[in-house]
């Protein structure tokens, strides 16, 4: 029934129909019934999973009405890859009236964190930075925010942060 070949419905039908007159079950009645089952074949799957859906649609939606600093900052993290899904979280930020923080080697970790009706950017998220150099930044910043420039490189492995990690914290404004 899922492929639809008309030929073997058409031979399907003629098969269901005669064996349920055979047990008993009127002509129309059997038409009816296999009609049903033929419909149902374009939709039965959709149906069948309809409501699993809709629990993980009202729980998502629960979780960004009630905590949406939180359930931005958790969906920013999972689709820390995705550029295009970053913008637009922080356009639905921008709209909830979130304040997202821009990248920093001072607050940002490698995920995006939330405090104070805030997210963090992470630095992991931006290109160019992977999460080895960013678990170092933030383990050498401790709690010790850097004093400078020259503090921050004096801290840091220059075997762990190259040139290219430091290019793009320089342009994603992370300094």
């Amino acid at each position: 029934m899922g492929k639809k070949i008309k030929e073997e419905m058409d031979k399907q039908r003629a098969r269901f129909v005669t064996g349920a007159v055979d047990n008993g079950v009127s002509k129309p009645q059997s038409d009816l019934i296999f009609d049903l089952l033929a419909k149902f074949t374009n939709y039965g799957f959709n149906k069948s999973h309809a409501a699993a859906y809709a629990i993980v649609s009202y729980q998502t939606a629960y979780l960004k009405a009630h905590f949406p600093v939180e359930f931005l900052a958790a969906s920013m993290t999972l689709d820390m890859s995705n550029t295009d899904k970053i913008n637009d979280f922080r356009q639905d930020a921008n709209r909830l009236g979130i304040e997202v923080i821009p990248p920093s080697v001072q607050t940002s970790f490698r995920r995006f964190e939330t405090g104070d009706n805030r997210i963090y950017y992470s630095l992991s998220a931006i290109k160019g930075v992977g999460e080895a150099a960013v678990d170092h930044i933030v383990e050498v910043r401790g709690d010790e925010p850097f004093a400078n420039l020259e503090d921050f490189c004096l801290r840091i492995d220059p075997k762990l942060l190259n040139r290219r990690v430091f290019d793009s914290l320089i342009c994603a404004g992370a300094f």
